[in-house]
């Protein structure tokens, strides 16, 4: 019985392999796929220098780690959905579809056919895209463009240790109601979740001779002579920003009685202070303290005039964080890519899903709806306030964009090109979501759903 369950699944895996070679041929032959290569080559090779930056190395990487690899992908999503609405459609309108859906090929292995010659193509596409980019950099390296400090990096990045957004809703909550100040009309669930979606944007203000610490545990121990970055992001008025000065204090808690190392910042005209310390100013290694750490506290004291200075605004949740190593460059456009290539998995799988269902015309039209739906529901999202929801006229249009968040928050979680161009490493964690959602449950329930439409189609009858 085991001997034929194998035998059976090897056939069928032929089959689909067979299909998705007769898909990529048939792309091929119509030099779409060379189109696409083109605009492609076009788009990575010109737009570094049609955009121009600030002058600088960061500035410089950014142009080709946030806009060029953002552009070129937003055209392989593009031409990922409008091909996948193409390949069931199209067929099935000229009725070719009986001449590659043949018995004994069932639904479900010509959609999975189709699925895998997308996700082929796609492949070497954002392959092509991104050996490109990094093409790019490592001239600009081999130049001497950019000095040691500059050139890209990867970090893991440590957040400080904060109550949960659902622990801080229910202090906020139980505050509120102590003081009577709970809005009229709203039920506590209603109230706690807006109150747990501001907790991510939650300001904190540092006023002159004012200070704040985070606690931070790293998921990994750092050793003796590595470095640890420390970096704090805030707001503050353009015209006060000359007057701000402060000092960080940097400590490691698994050294007993270490000194903390102090840095004094007074250059804030990029609202953001970053500054790196070798671990071995704190004690690691060399025989007296441990070799490696894992818990560290940072200070920020605000040394500002009293009357002049402002207050600094920063959210403690985004704002603040320990970077330390986390692998290489390359390693970190590697999974980049794959997420990007889980995405692509998911709209070619959605596209097909709707060439099943609908004719190329109408598929076309609600995958580029529901893209552009997607896109203005994730910004309503962020921008909607309690005020809003009260005018019945808003209502409607604000329910319909939280549905298509929660339904897309999930996919769009990962932020690939944020992570490459802050030098930050992607995390395991997104990366295994990102993948395991995007490319493999998402696209198994979308196989059902258009293997099941074929199957009651007229000239989808393949069984």
């Amino acid at each position: 019985m085991r001997e034929v369950g194998q035998n059976g699944m090897m056939r069928s895996a032929r089959r689909v392999g067979g299909v998705a070679l007769l898909a990529v041929r048939a792309s091929l032959r119509t030099k779409v796929v060379a189109a696409l290569l083109a605009l492609l080559a076009v788009c990575v090779a010109g737009l570094p220098g049609a955009i121009k930056g600030d002058g600088t190395p960061e500035g410089a990487l950014q142009i080709l780690l946030s806009y060029t690899l953002g552009f070129a992908f937003g055209l392989l999503c593009l031409a990922t959905m409008w091909s996948a609405c193409a390949l069931f459609a199209a067929e099935i309108d000229s009725e070719r579809m009986q001449l590659s859906a043949v018995k004994p090929v069932s639904a479900l292995e010509f959609w999975g056919g189709k699925w895998l010659a997308l996700l082929a193509l796609n492949a070497v596409l954002l392959a092509a895209v991104y050996a490109g980019v990094y093409g790019q950099v490592r001239w600009r390296m081999a130049r001497g463009a950019w000095d040691e400090l500059e050139r890209p990096v990867s970090r893991r990045v440590a957040r400080p240790v904060l109550p949960t957004p659902q622990e801080e809703a229910r202090e906020m909550y139980a505050s509120l109601k102590a003081q009577g100040a709970l809005p009229e009309g709203k039920s506590e669930r209603a109230v706690l979740r807006v109150l747990e979606e501001k907790a991510h944007e939650r300001y904190d203000v540092v006023n002159p001779d004012e200070e704040m610490r985070w606690r931070f545990r790293l998921a990994r121990p750092v050793g003796a002579g590595q470095a640890v970055t420390a970096r704090i992001r805030f707001d503050t008025e353009f015209s006060t920003r000359e007057h701000v000065t402060g000092v960080c204090r940097l400590r490691c808690l698994d050294v007993p009685g270490s000194a903390a190392v102090e840095v004094a910042m007074d250059d804030f005209t990029r609202s953001e202070i970053e500054f790196a310390v070798d671990t071995r100013a704190f004690g690691l290694g060399g025989g007296k303290g441990p070799e490696a750490a894992r818990e560290f506290e940072l200070t920020f004291r605000h040394t500002g005039d009293l009357r002049r200075a402002a207050g600094l605004m920063l959210r403690s949740r985004q704002d603040v964080a320990l970077l330390t190593p986390g692998g290489s460059f390359e390693a970190n456009m590697a999974r980049a890519a794959l997420v990007h290539w889980g995405v692509l998995a998911l709209l070619a799988a959605f596209g097909l899903a709707l060439s099943a269902c609908f004719s190329l015309p109408v598929a076309a039209f609600v995958a580029t709806a529901l893209l552009v739906l997607t896109m203005v529901g994730n910004s309503v999202v962020q921008v909607v306030s309690e005020e809003d929801e009260r005018e019945l006229k808003n209502r409607v249009g604000i329910w319909v964009s939280r549905g298509v968040h929660e339904v897309s928050a999930r996919a769009m979680e990962a932020e690939p090109l944020v992570s490459l161009t802050r030098g930050e490493r992607i995390e395991d964690r997104l990366l295994a979501a990102s993948v395991m959602w995007n490319g493999v449950l998402v696209p198994l329930f979308f196989a059902a759903a258009g293997s099941w439409v074929l199957r009651r189609r007229e000239l989808a009858d393949a069984d």
